[in-house]
């Protein structure tokens, strides 16, 4: 059995970290079967691959959990985003261990509380499906849950690193609800808005740790493991950092007196779906 394995999600050529614990994984390889990076995929075995559009990373999480066996912990990362701190089989045990049931990304502490973020990435009626399917598939978890998404604070990125055993049943918990939902949702033809349920997962983990009281763990988050994250720089270039992000862009976008201009950054992530889906304005 691995000590630990962390899958790193990549879907494009790119410089990425690997060693015996960080395991590259190429996600969407179904929908791209010509894109060969030289990882193994989450096309084999059980797998949701052809749904990566819809799923984003997801697709690595759902393949770790039919397909990954023999692991003790398991973790997830990106080719762009990583924990600070680097985790190697001498260590993890030390890391997590006795004191800790996961290790996420240090929280955010938005503007907005999360029901609002998550209606704005996605749809009002894409939000109420997911809480009318979260009360169906786990109706004794959800008045819990309706608790964290009325706060502004939540760990980003679906990034984690837990027991194999306690991954597995989050991961039932949560596709549990997913599954649901595709018997109800319309799926936009925008690529952006078809990541569905990856927004929707972002605070998943996090929601499920404050249902069950597990012991929460935060590291930083980095470009690179052992490098300085944000959190490390200034507290000025701190603040020029935040004001390049696209949480304050989005924030300043849509909450001031006057409404945004089409040309306006609040729109930057609309363009860049756009522009991939071939839709040119002139």
């Amino acid at each position: 059995m691995d000590k630990v394995k962390i899958l790193v999600a990549c879907h494009k050529p790119a410089k990425v970290y690997q060693d015996d614990v960080y395991t590259p994984i190429q996600v969407g390889k179904a929908l791209h079967p010509d894109l060969d990076l030289g990882y193994i995929t989450d096309a084999t075995g059980d797998n949701i691959s052809s749904k990566n559009g819809n799923y984003s990373e997801l697709t690595a999480q759902y393949w770790a959990w039919k397909n990954l066996k023999d692991v003790e912990y398991i973790g997830l990362c990106h080719y762009r985003r990583y924990f600070k701190h680097l985790v190697t089989f001498e260590n993890i045990d030390t890391i997590l261990g006795n004191h800790a049931d996961v290790i996420q990304v240090e929280r955010l502490e938005e503007s907005i509380d999360l029901a609002t973020r998550l209606m704005l990435w996605t749809s009002r009626e894409d939000y109420y499906i997911f809480l009318m399917c979260l009360r169906k598939v786990h109706p004794e978890d959800f008045s819990k849950a309706l608790e964290y998404l009325g706060g502004n604070m939540f760990s980003p990125f679906n990034m984690f690193i837990m027991k194999k055993n306690l991954f597995d049943e989050f991961a039932k918990w949560q596709f549990e609800i997913f599954s649901e939902m595709e018997k109800y949702v319309r799926l936009s033809s925008y690529s952006r808005q078809k990541r569905l349920y990856g927004y929707l997962s972002e605070p998943l983990l996090s929601i499920y740790a404050y249902i069950h009281n597990l012991r929460v763990q935060y590291d930083k988050q980095s470009d690179w493991p052992n490098e300085r994250s944000w959190q490390d720089y200034s507290l000025k270039d701190r603040i020029n950092i935040f004001k390049t992000s696209l949480s304050f862009r989005l924030y300043h976008g849509f909450r001031r007196h006057s409404a945004p201009a089409p040309e306006d950054f609040a729109f930057d992530a609309v363009r860049a779906g756009m522009k991939n889906d071939g839709i040119v304005i002139k």
